[in-house]
């Protein structure tokens, strides 16, 4: 196999293809394109970032507030104040339904031995 590869490297044509490919790829890589091919590609590039500002634009858009779309009514007394409150005012009270039935206890008590009564 060793003599074969030898023979491919001396072989004529095989030097003329690599040649000719080496030569393809430095025309390709190392010119200035032509002047029509980079207009064309500008103009490309132009419409493709107006098309995309446009899009950008219409997606930043404001929408109005879904608060200023309804017009509100005045129905009279608004039930979502109970609904806030109406767990604190049930703690407070019974807070103090606690805190009122020790007092009263105590006065009582305090009473009874004022009175001379045993506990």
């Amino acid at each position: 196999t060793s003599s074969r590869l030898n023979a491919m490297a001396r072989s004529p044509l095989a030097s003329l293809l690599v040649l000719a490919a080496a030569a393809f790829l430095v025309t390709q890589l190392s010119f200035v394109p032509s002047p029509q091919h980079v207009a064309r590609t500008e103009m490309q590039q132009a419409q493709a970032a107006v098309v995309t500002a446009g899009w950008a634009a219409a997606a930043a858009m404001p929408e109005p507030a879904l608060a200023a779309r309804v017009e509100e009514e005045d129905e009279g007394f608004d039930l979502r104040i109970l609904a806030v409150l109406a767990l604190p005012l049930f703690a407070v009270s019974w807070a103090l339904f606690n805190v009122w039935r020790v007092a009263f206890r105590q006065v009582v008590r305090i009473g009874e031995s004022a009175k001379g009564n045993p506990l």
